[in-house]
Protein backbone atom coordinates (compact mmCIF):
# COMPACT_ATOMS: atom_id res chain seq x y z
CA UNK A 1 0.00 0.00 0.00
CA UNK A 2 1.44 3.36 -1.07
CA UNK A 3 1.81 6.37 1.22
CA UNK A 4 0.44 9.30 -0.79
CA UNK A 5 2.59 12.42 -0.32
CA UNK A 6 1.80 16.00 -1.38
CA UNK A 7 4.59 18.61 -1.53
CA UNK A 8 4.24 22.37 -0.95
CA UNK A 9 7.39 24.19 -2.06
CA UNK A 10 8.16 27.11 -4.37
CA UNK A 11 11.23 25.36 -5.83
CA UNK A 12 10.04 23.25 -8.77
CA UNK A 13 13.43 21.61 -9.16
CA UNK A 14 13.18 20.20 -5.63
CA UNK A 15 9.70 18.85 -6.29
CA UNK A 16 10.84 17.24 -9.55
CA UNK A 17 13.85 15.68 -7.80
CA UNK A 18 11.72 14.16 -5.06
CA UNK A 19 9.13 12.95 -7.54
CA UNK A 20 11.84 11.16 -9.55
CA UNK A 21 13.45 9.71 -6.44
CA UNK A 22 10.27 8.34 -4.90
CA UNK A 23 9.33 6.60 -8.14
CA UNK A 24 11.84 4.00 -7.01
CA UNK A 25 10.54 3.72 -3.43
CA UNK A 26 7.94 0.99 -3.19
CA UNK A 27 5.74 2.40 -0.41
CA UNK A 28 5.88 6.18 -1.05
CA UNK A 29 4.41 8.11 -3.99
CA UNK A 30 4.26 11.85 -4.73
CA UNK A 31 0.66 12.45 -5.82
CA UNK A 32 0.76 16.22 -6.29
CA UNK A 33 2.35 19.52 -5.43
CA UNK A 34 1.71 23.23 -4.97
CA UNK A 35 4.20 26.00 -5.73
CA UNK A 36 2.73 28.47 -3.24
CA UNK A 37 0.75 28.62 -0.03
CA UNK A 38 -2.32 30.05 -1.74
CA UNK A 39 -2.29 27.27 -4.33
CA UNK A 40 -1.94 24.65 -1.58
CA UNK A 41 -4.89 26.05 0.37
CA UNK A 42 -7.04 25.85 -2.75
CA UNK A 43 -5.90 22.41 -3.93
CA UNK A 44 -5.95 20.76 -0.50
CA UNK A 45 -9.41 21.99 0.46
CA UNK A 46 -11.62 18.91 1.12
CA UNK A 47 -14.11 20.06 -1.53
CA UNK A 48 -11.38 20.05 -4.18
CA UNK A 49 -9.51 16.86 -3.29
CA UNK A 50 -9.81 13.78 -5.46
CA UNK A 51 -7.28 11.83 -3.42
CA UNK A 52 -6.54 12.65 0.22
CA UNK A 53 -2.76 12.80 0.80
CA UNK A 54 -1.49 10.70 3.68
CA UNK A 55 1.38 13.11 4.39
CA UNK A 56 2.02 16.71 3.34
CA UNK A 57 5.61 18.00 3.11
CA UNK A 58 5.39 21.77 3.55
CA UNK A 59 8.16 24.31 3.19
CA UNK A 60 8.01 26.94 5.94
CA UNK A 61 9.70 29.70 3.91
CA UNK A 62 7.05 30.22 1.25
CA UNK A 63 7.34 33.35 -0.88
CA UNK A 64 3.65 34.27 -1.00
CA UNK A 65 2.67 33.85 2.64
CA UNK A 66 3.88 32.93 6.12
CA UNK A 67 4.44 29.16 6.12
CA UNK A 68 3.18 28.73 9.69
CA UNK A 69 -0.02 30.60 8.84
CA UNK A 70 -0.37 28.43 5.74
CA UNK A 71 -0.24 25.27 7.86
CA UNK A 72 -2.80 26.74 10.24
CA UNK A 73 -5.24 27.46 7.40
CA UNK A 74 -4.69 24.05 5.79
CA UNK A 75 -5.48 22.27 9.06
CA UNK A 76 -8.47 24.49 9.77
CA UNK A 77 -9.93 23.55 6.38
CA UNK A 78 -8.86 19.92 6.56
CA UNK A 79 -7.96 18.75 10.11
CA UNK A 80 -7.10 15.24 8.93
CA UNK A 81 -4.00 16.42 7.05
CA UNK A 82 -0.68 15.20 8.47
CA UNK A 83 1.82 17.98 7.83
CA UNK A 84 5.60 17.77 8.13
CA UNK A 85 7.45 21.08 8.17
CA UNK A 86 10.31 20.72 5.69
CA UNK A 87 12.61 23.71 5.62
CA UNK A 88 16.09 25.18 5.80
CA UNK A 89 14.92 27.32 8.74
CA UNK A 90 15.79 25.53 11.96
CA UNK A 91 15.35 28.26 14.58
CA UNK A 92 13.80 26.60 17.69
CA UNK A 93 10.94 29.11 17.91
CA UNK A 94 9.89 28.44 14.30
CA UNK A 95 9.95 24.67 14.84
CA UNK A 96 7.88 24.98 18.02
CA UNK A 97 5.36 27.31 16.38
CA UNK A 98 4.90 24.90 13.48
CA UNK A 99 4.30 22.00 15.88
CA UNK A 100 1.90 24.07 18.02
CA UNK A 101 -0.13 24.88 14.90
CA UNK A 102 -0.64 21.16 14.33
CA UNK A 103 2.28 19.89 12.24
CA UNK A 104 3.16 16.28 13.02
CA UNK A 105 6.85 16.70 12.35
CA UNK A 106 9.72 18.93 11.23
CA UNK A 107 12.72 17.99 9.10
CA UNK A 108 15.65 20.05 7.83
CA UNK A 109 16.11 20.30 4.07
CA UNK A 110 19.76 19.49 4.73
CA UNK A 111 18.83 16.02 5.97
CA UNK A 112 19.65 12.74 4.27
CA UNK A 113 16.91 11.33 2.05
CA UNK A 114 16.62 8.19 4.20
CA UNK A 115 15.69 10.33 7.20
CA UNK A 116 12.99 11.99 5.12
CA UNK A 117 11.63 8.56 4.24
CA UNK A 118 11.71 7.63 7.93
CA UNK A 119 9.77 10.79 8.82
CA UNK A 120 7.11 10.20 6.18
CA UNK A 121 6.55 6.63 7.37
CA UNK A 122 6.49 7.64 11.04
CA UNK A 123 3.95 10.43 10.56
CA UNK A 124 1.80 8.22 8.32
CA UNK A 125 1.77 5.63 11.12
CA UNK A 126 0.42 8.21 13.56
CA UNK A 127 3.66 9.23 15.29
CA UNK A 128 5.32 12.62 15.61
CA UNK A 129 8.75 12.99 14.04
CA UNK A 130 11.64 15.43 14.41
CA UNK A 131 14.75 15.10 12.27
CA UNK A 132 18.03 14.47 14.09
CA UNK A 133 19.33 18.00 13.40
CA UNK A 134 16.09 19.50 14.68
CA UNK A 135 16.22 17.40 17.86
CA UNK A 136 19.80 18.52 18.53
CA UNK A 137 18.91 22.18 18.05
CA UNK A 138 15.85 21.96 20.33
CA UNK A 139 17.85 20.10 22.99
CA UNK A 140 20.58 22.73 22.85
CA UNK A 141 18.03 25.55 23.08
CA UNK A 142 16.38 23.92 26.11
CA UNK A 143 19.77 23.55 27.78
CA UNK A 144 20.67 27.15 27.02
CA UNK A 145 23.47 26.19 24.65
CA UNK A 146 24.18 28.59 21.81
CA UNK A 147 23.68 27.31 18.24
CA UNK A 148 26.52 25.29 16.74
CA UNK A 149 28.72 26.89 14.09
CA UNK A 150 26.87 25.09 11.30
CA UNK A 151 23.55 26.53 12.43
CA UNK A 152 22.34 28.97 9.76
CA UNK A 153 21.74 32.28 11.51
CA UNK A 154 21.62 34.27 8.27
CA UNK A 155 18.32 33.55 6.52
CA UNK A 156 18.25 32.69 2.84
CA UNK A 157 16.47 35.68 1.30
CA UNK A 158 15.05 36.10 -2.17
CA UNK A 159 16.12 39.17 -4.15
CA UNK A 160 12.67 40.69 -3.62
CA UNK A 161 12.77 40.08 0.13
CA UNK A 162 16.13 41.82 0.34
CA UNK A 163 14.70 44.78 -1.60
CA UNK A 164 11.75 45.00 0.79
CA UNK A 165 14.09 44.69 3.78
CA UNK A 166 16.15 47.65 2.57
CA UNK A 167 13.01 49.73 2.02
CA UNK A 168 11.80 48.90 5.54
CA UNK A 169 15.20 49.94 6.89
CA UNK A 170 14.75 53.25 5.05
CA UNK A 171 11.63 53.78 7.22
CA UNK A 172 9.20 53.68 4.31
CA UNK A 173 5.61 52.63 4.95
CA UNK A 174 3.79 49.86 3.11
CA UNK A 175 2.40 52.12 0.37
CA UNK A 176 5.76 53.78 -0.23
CA UNK A 177 7.50 50.40 -0.48
CA UNK A 178 4.85 49.15 -2.90
CA UNK A 179 5.21 52.24 -5.08
CA UNK A 180 9.01 52.00 -5.08
CA UNK A 181 9.05 48.31 -6.03
CA UNK A 182 5.91 48.30 -8.21
CA UNK A 183 4.15 45.68 -6.08
CA UNK A 184 0.85 45.71 -4.18
CA UNK A 185 0.47 46.57 -0.50
CA UNK A 186 -0.64 42.99 0.18
CA UNK A 187 2.55 41.66 -1.43
CA UNK A 188 4.65 44.05 0.67
CA UNK A 189 2.96 42.82 3.85
CA UNK A 190 3.46 39.19 2.84
CA UNK A 191 7.17 39.81 2.38
CA UNK A 192 7.29 41.66 5.70
CA UNK A 193 5.67 38.71 7.52
CA UNK A 194 8.04 36.25 5.88
CA UNK A 195 11.05 38.38 6.82
CA UNK A 196 9.88 38.60 10.42
CA UNK A 197 9.47 34.82 10.46
CA UNK A 198 12.84 34.12 8.84
CA UNK A 199 14.72 36.47 11.19
CA UNK A 200 12.81 35.17 14.22
CA UNK A 201 11.83 38.64 15.46
CA UNK A 202 8.56 40.19 16.61
CA UNK A 203 8.23 43.31 14.45
CA UNK A 204 9.85 45.55 11.86
CA UNK A 205 12.05 47.26 14.45
CA UNK A 206 13.52 43.93 15.51
CA UNK A 207 13.84 42.97 11.86
CA UNK A 208 15.98 46.00 11.00
CA UNK A 209 18.10 45.60 14.12
CA UNK A 210 18.77 41.92 13.38
CA UNK A 211 19.56 42.63 9.72
CA UNK A 212 22.08 45.28 10.80
CA UNK A 213 23.69 42.88 13.28
CA UNK A 214 24.12 40.34 10.50
CA UNK A 215 25.57 42.92 8.14
CA UNK A 216 22.78 42.62 5.55
CA UNK A 217 22.04 46.33 5.64
CA UNK A 218 24.07 49.35 6.71
CA UNK A 219 23.43 51.43 9.78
Amino acid sequence: MKINVFIIDDHKILIDSFTDYFKHVKDIEIIGHALSGCEAIEVLHPNELKTQPDVVLQDVGLTDMNGIECAEVLLKNNPSLKIIGFSSYMEPSIVRKMIRKGAKGYISKATDIDQLEEGIRAVHAGHKFLGRQIKDILDDATAGIKPKKNFAIIPDLTDRELEVLKEIAAEKNTKEIGDALFISANTVETHRKNLILKFNVKNSVGLVRKAMELGLIGE
